[in-house]
Formats: structure tokens, sequence, C-alpha cells
């Protein structure tokens, strides 16, 4: 299998399994680094969200909050979105 693989690219079996090699240890970093980004951006979020919903139901107009929660529903909806249970609801803060 390895040596047909090789000869079909042109290349030495050795040859072959070093770029198999070095292609799993790409994917594995590339994997890493996106796990990062994803968590850094999942606590960015968290803090955005808490402290906009902080804001909101600090607001001298208290319907203020609970219309901004209403249009998060309505623009998930629009976008095709899922609103997750405790996701932009009136329960927060």
């Amino acid at each position: 299998m390895i040596r047909k693989a090789a000869k079909a690219k042109g290349i030495s079996m050795s040859e072959w399994v070093r770029a198999l090699l070095a292609n799993a240890c790409t994917e594995d970093e590339l994997a890493s680094r996106l796990d990062a980004s994803i968590e850094r951006i999942s606590r960015r979020s968290v803090f955005l969200m808490v402290g906009v919903d902080a804001l909101l139901a600090g607001h001298p107009d208290h319907a203020l909050r609970g219309r901004a929660h209403q249009a998060y529903v309505r623009k998930c909806k629009e976008l095709g979105l899922s609103t997750a249970a405790g996701e932009g609801g009136s329960d927060e803060a």
C-alpha cells in the first residue's frame, strides 16, 4: 500500500512516510491553535455578554433590557441561528 501510494506520487517510500508525518504534525498544530482561539473568543464573548447585560439592567429605561433581549431573539431567527436556553434570556444579571 505504501509502495503503491509513493509510486503514484513519484517519490520514494521514505519521502512519502516523511510527508505523511509532517502533515500529521501540521494538522495537530493547527487544531491546537484553533482550540486556543475558540477558547479565547468564548471568554471574550462571555465578558461582553455579562457587561452589556449589566449595563442594560442598570439603565434608567428598565424596558430597554427586555427590548434588547427580544431583538436578540428576532435577529437569531432572521439569521437562522437557534437561541440556546439561557442565552439572551431576561434572567441574567
